[in-house]
């Protein structure tokens, strides 16, 4: 069997849970794996024409990237756990959309593409590895050139939740997982197309990770892992409000009676 992850002995002796990173090396088709690269590279086409040599945080350099909120059904959004949360039913925002609306009709979804329906039913499948619970963010693409390169962070705690995934698309990459204090506590983890990932606990909050363009980080089983454009389609849950979900709705202004 093949090894995508490698656990340093540091890691092992100091009792870190290797559940808080999984890896699903064939979690699509390759059908599938071509779909989403298609439908990826429009929505690229259309928000995020031109590769960016640095991010405004200056962890990624030679991306581009975009959010795609019309593969998120509303049950599985912030909005959903919103209408939960009042106890009101969830507005019926099927995942089964059809992939287009007859002509002359309206589907009521103006911007709703051809293939959106049946992304969204692969993507579910990411979804459902989950409590029904959680609340996720939009579909996040990233998009980096085979000469660009993630830089070692953490992902900011504020803006999501308890999760950060990714299903990888095209180039494999080996990303690398360190930990804040000692980098010597470390795993690195292969990543080849039609594979899902998730990080989760000490690894989503106390460890760095990166994707970087030194040779001596992309090689796996002594083997060189070549320079290629890659996709990643990203997954976050939302962070709930401290108040709960509920607290996202804001109060009704006060009527004001004639006189």
């Amino acid at each position: 069997m093949k090894q995508f992850i490698r656990y340093s002995p540091e890691f092992i002796s100091r009792g870190y849970a290797k559940s808080d990173l999984f890896l699903y090396p064939e979690f699509i088709s390759h059908n599938e794996h071509d779909l989403l690269v298609s439908n990826c590279n429009k929505k690229l086409k259309r928000l995020a024409s031109s590769y960016e040599m640095g991010h405004f945080d200056k962890r990624i350099h030679n991306y581009r990237e975009c959010s795609v909120s019309a593969w998120l059904p509303n049950h599985r959004g912030i909005s959903g756990q919103v209408a939960r949360a009042m106890g009101r039913q969830v507005d019926p925002d099927p995942v089964d959309l059809p992939d287009r609306a007859p002509k002359g009709s309206s589907s009521g979804w103006t911007t709703v593409g051809k293939y959106d329906g049946q992304i969204r039913h692969i993507l579910e499948r990411v979804w459902s590895l989950f409590p029904a619970s959680f609340a996720w963010l939009p579909p996040h693409i990233l998009d980096l050139h085979q000469d660009g390169e993630i830089l070692p962070h953490v992902d900011n705690p504020e803006y999501s939740g308890f999760v950060v995934g990714g299903l990888s698309l095209l180039g494999q990459a080996v990303s690398t997982f360190k930990h804040v204090d000692d980098p010597s506590v470390r795993v690195d983890v292969l990543l080849p197309p039609r594979s899902l990932y998730f990080m989760t606990n000490q690894i989503r909050y106390q460890f760095t990770h990166e994707i970087t363009v030194d040779p001596r980080q992309r090689a796996w089983m002594n083997q060189p892992v070549a320079r290629a454009r890659r996709i990643s389609l990203m997954f976050r849950d939302a962070k709930e409000p401290e108040n709960g979900w509920r607290s996202l709705v804001s109060s009704k202004p006060t009527s004001m009676s004639s006189e």
